[in-house]
């Protein structure tokens, strides 16, 4: 079922805007689902919800005042017209202009199967100024004859038994549509029509399965709902036919606000999936906190490898307790769920204002120092400088020096401010393995860093002379410049 709601000319396919927002012009919300019978006939239902208040309300007969819409709907295949429809749906008479009600209409059209386009427009006969609002959508009749189908589906208001006549009657209930994709509060279940179509053909005679789920948008969010579970499902048996008319319905109580798909699939006795569709919804209840992380970390979260990688890289920022789960070897026995808990409340910590801003920018690091500092078997994150620049960020001088003869390799950094409020905090490294990119924090002046007082005579200790832990400092020789270096990055 797709929802349109025509306004200024346009078409607007998601809801959402307001009836008043837009003072003056007839506004209308359309859905529309397609159906086949058994005889392979092809039909499309339209729902029509016209916004009451949209309309001048005029006296009739009776001395009651009534709305009227003044609809055509048009369906085309390239640029023939195939079928049209103009007529006009009339509100309930009210003795009160002040609260103007809605009002529905729906309607039935038989197509051959095929691809129209279908246009509609909209305006109000009681009012003077003729303004017309009007759309177009592409539309799609009929399934295939050599496959088990599933027909769109048909949310409902209600439904009522009846065998009366009418573009509301299916299968023996008066259906009522609910034609938005967006459910409030206030709209406690989901109620939904659809049909499923050449079960008798493929599985004669076999028991089936109907399932019926709500599961979460995935490219919308990813559910960290308690119990491991991001859907609300149920299922039905049914027998195999030619076509199997279904009616079911879902609770929406403790759903939470997101963007949603009701899901429905028909299994056989062995559980194979013969057919499966989807139709998205919209949930808005403000009442349930929501178990949802935003779209955007979906991507980092993709499987599980991904997302204990991504809980890995975030030692260097990581406080106490953090850092003990973070480098935890038990990781790979952690639920899932508790994962991506962990990592989608690590960043509301550390950038509550907008916490998937804060993991990107971080991550845009972590492969700075991957792509500089990697070397093989130890990701750049793990390496001391990689460590150093995730946890203080860039420095603002970096001395750099690999065909010094008399010392290791070595690199010194400067900080002139951290964040903690630390001035003209310098780090040096050295490469003990002088052939390899591993460079080892050697000293720091940084609070809770490694302090080594004799660090130079350790880079000078290169050409196998022992380290004199005791003589804390060697003058530059000629040609020699570690000294100056430390006391002057540039």
């Amino acid at each position: 079922m797709k929802h349109i709601k025509f306004k200024f000319l346009l078409l607007f396919i998601l809801s959402g805007f307001s009836a008043s927002s837009y003072a003056g012009n007839p506004t209308a919300y359309l859905n529309f689902a397609s159906f086949s019978t058994p005889a392979g006939q092809n039909y499309l239902e339209t729902y029509l919800s016209v916004v009451g208040s949209s309309l001048k309300f005029v006296k009739n007969a009776n001395n009651k005042y009534v709305g009227k819409a003044h609809v055509t709907i048009t369906f085309k295949m390239g640029d023939s017209v195939v079928t049209s429809a103009n007529f006009n749906v009339v509100s309930p008479e009210i003795t009160d202009t002040l609260i103007r009600p809605n009002f529905i209409d729906a309607h039935r059209f038989w197509l051959k199967k095929g691809n129209y386009t279908l246009l509609f427009t909209l305006d109000d006969p009681n009012d003077n100024s003729h303004k017309t609002v009007s759309g177009k959508q592409p539309v799609h009749t009929g399934y295939p004859s050599d496959t088990i189908n599933i027909s769109d589906a048909e949310f409902l208001a209600s439904y009522t038994p009846s065998n009366n006549p009418s573009a509301y009657n299916k299968c023996g209930f008066d259906m009522i549509p609910y034609v938005f994709s967006d459910y409030p509060q206030s709209v406690k279940k989901l109620v939904f029509y659809c049909e499923i179509y050449n079960t008798a053909k493929f599985v004669p005679r076999e028991k089936l399965t109907v399932k019926y789920a709500i599961e979460d948008d995935a490219d919308y969010a990813v559910n960290l709902s308690p119990n491991n579970t991001n859907t609300i499902s149920l299922s039905a048996e049914r027998d195999a036919d030619t076509i199997i008319p279904f009616m079911a319905q879902l609770p929406l109580d403790n759903l939470p606000t997101g963007n949603y798909f009701l899901v429905v699939s028909v299994a056989d006795i062995n559980n194979h999936i013969l057919a499966k569709h989807k139709y998205s919804f919209t949930r808005e209840n403000s009442g349930v906190k929501s178990t949802l992380i935003p779209a955007g970390f979906a991507p980092y979260m993709a499987n599980r490898d991904t997302l204990e990688e991504s809980i890995h890289c975030l030692a260097p920022i990581s406080n106490g307790p953090e850092k003990d789960y973070v480098l935890s070897d038990s990781l790979k026995w952690v639920n899932i769920t508790e994962l991506k808990r962990f990592f989608y409340n690590f960043w509301v910590a550390h950038d509550s204002a907008n916490p998937l801003e804060g993991w990107q920018k971080y991550l845009a690091n972590v492969l700075k120092v991957k792509n500089s500092f990697s070397v093989r078997g130890i990701k750049g994150y793990k390496t001391d400088r990689g460590r150093v620049y995730l946890e203080y960020g860039a420095p603002n001088q970096r001395v750099v020096e690999k065909n010094n003869p008399e010392t290791y390799p070595y690199e010194i950094w400067q900080y002139y401010r951290l964040t903690d409020g630390q001035t003209n905090v310098k780090f040096v490294f050295y490469a003990p393995a002088i052939e390899t990119n591993n460079y080892e924090l050697l000293h720091s002046t940084a609070i809770g860093e490694i302090k080594n007082s004799a660090w130079q005579t350790v880079l000078y200790s290169r050409n196998g002379t022992p380290a004199d832990i005791d003589q804390k400092t060697i003058p530059d020789n000629i040609g020699e410049d570690v000294n100056d270096q430390y006391n002057n990055p540039h």
